[in-house]
């Protein structure tokens, strides 16, 4: 009977280390001092890619990426004039949900590091905008930076830039992120993070988009040379982090300019469900600015709101 309670007590006690592995292995991206390499390894592979997708040569200077069909295509603008707070109006009125045309995967020993799309620099200084970039044709973890890199052309017509979502962590401790669809609380926020932008309506909710909030002892513009996340915005809604935005100079897109990691996981946030690139300024010049806003819900639930939502 004893030798019986003996092999009971190994028994359950085995068990619970295989159940404590899996839940170490959930909740591996929530842990700050989890293994960069571990995380590498939970990644998305690139035999996981849909089966059309094949390495790309011509960005080769830029890592390895694979594509559809093996070759990089630019992102299709939307094909509207519009800008600033009329987009997400004319997005509701016209929508065309997510479209993972032009996708780039960007891949490091077989583990998928990355996700992004090539914009056409002659479309950014036209001032087109982009919405409907998803970042969910994968189960792809939390994006932990963004980088936006000037891709010269043969000729000037064929100039690119690569919006890049990186998925590995930065060396040292792993900040902690959240699963998808997990909403960070507003409490979240450290309270030097305050409300601006959309005084004009109640409550400063941006319609079609949220309300938003950023340090503003810092500028909102992130420049090439900015440290940290200087810069960063969160958006909210309902008591909820709903997106994340890094703004860029209309300017320093026309000169070529590049811009290194912007850091995404300075909170827990989960993983990026769609993005849209929204050019604010005057038609015909170079004077604005581009915001990237970078939503953790599906873009048909907030395009239609024209007041804060009352829950989520």
């Amino acid at each position: 009977m004893m030798h019986r309670n003996r092999r009971v007590a190994a028994l359950a006690a085995a068990a619970g280390l295989v159940g404590a592995a899996l839940w170490g292995l959930e909740m591996l991206a929530q842990q700050p001092d989890a293994d960069r390499a571990a995380v590498r390894r939970s990644l998305p592979r690139a035999e996981d890619l849909p089966s059309d997708f094949s390495p790309v040569s011509a960005l080769a200077r830029h890592g390895a990426f694979y594509a559809a069909g093996g070759q990089a295509a630019f992102r299709i603008d939307d094909g509207n004039h519009y800008h600033g707070y009329d987009g997400p109006a004319v997005w509701a009125k016209e929508p065309m949900g997510l479209r993972p045309q032009g996708v780039l995967y960007g891949v490091e020993e077989e583990a998928v590091t990355s996700a992004g799309y090539l914009l056409r620099q002659a479309d950014l200084i036209d001032g087109k905008s982009f919405h409907g970039l998803t970042l969910r044709g994968l189960d792809l973890p939390t994006a932990r930076a963004l980088t936006i890199d000037f891709v010269p052309g043969p000729t000037p017509e064929a100039n690119l830039y690569l919006f890049l979502w990186h998925f590995l962590p930065r060396p040292g401790p792993v900040a902690a992120v959240r699963r998808l669809s997990d909403l960070p609380p507003l409490s979240v926020l450290p309270p030097r993070f305050t409300v601006y932008a959309c005084e004009a309506y109640p409550n400063a909710f941006c319609p079609g988009m949220g309300r938003h909030r950023a340090d503003l002892t810092k500028p909102l513009g992130r420049l090439a040379t900015s440290p940290g996340d200087d810069g960063v915005t969160y958006g909210e809604a309902a008591g909820n982090l709903i997106f994340i935005e890094y703004i860029v100079g209309h300017p320093e897109l026309a000169a070529g300019a590049s811009w290194p990691a912007m850091p995404l996981d300075g909170v827990p946030i989960p993983p990026i469900d769609n993005v849209h690139v929204l050019h604010y300024g005057s038609p015909g010049t170079t004077t604005g600015r581009y915001t990237v806003h970078m939503y953790f819900i599906p873009e048909d639930t907030y395009l239609g709101w024209t007041t804060e939502p009352p829950q989520l």
